[in-house]
């Protein structure tokens, strides 16, 4: 029984990235519960995907993954909820709230500033193209690839199952 790593990927990486879009909109507002809230959604997303990674292997794989596939598999779920939840960003950096990203942009630059650290108008041109919503977005999808797949290099070790050498 070999299960299509795609279309398993595609479908939990839609559920996934739900997650993804709720834990951003969370974490819109400021204060210390909506980071809190954060925090345990972060958590309940490496919970989930460790659930949706040893369902895979037991239902799509006979009960046995390797450790590559297990990776590809928590790699591709991540690619795929990244995807869904950059949608959600741009819809909300685009069309809901424009001015989100500037005011982030502004907020970092005062932190930067009050570092007494030299600051050209290069620098500042750079931060600019960086935040807007598209590149942005599309910077998002591979932060989030890159944290799956740190996740996938530990979480692999514990959803991997070989075959028994006794077995048929």
């Amino acid at each position: 029984m070999q299960g299509n790593i795609f279309k398993s990927s595609m479908i939990y990486g839609l559920m996934m990235g739900i997650l993804f879009s709720v834990n951003f909109i969370i974490s819109i507002p400021q204060g210390a519960i909506f980071r809190i809230v954060s925090f345990f959604i972060t958590i309940v997303i490496v919970i989930v995907m460790y659930r949706y990674s040893v369902k895979y292997r037991d239902n799509e794989c006979g009960g046995y993954i390797t450790y590559g596939k297990s990776f590809s598999f928590i790699v591709l779920t991540f690619f795929f909820a990244s995807i869904i939840s950059a949608i959600v960003k741009f819809v909300y950096f685009q069309f809901i709230n424009p001015e989100y990203l500037s005011n982030v942009l502004q907020q970092s630059m005062k932190v930067v500033e009050s570092m007494n650290l030299p600051l050209d108008d290069e620098y500042y041109t750079q931060m600019e193209k960086m935040m807007k919503p598209s590149v942005y977005t599309l910077q998002s999808i591979w932060v989030n690839v890159l944290l799956g797949a740190l996740l996938a290099l530990v979480m692999s070790a514990f959803v991997k199952k070989d075959k028994d050498i006794f077995e048929e």
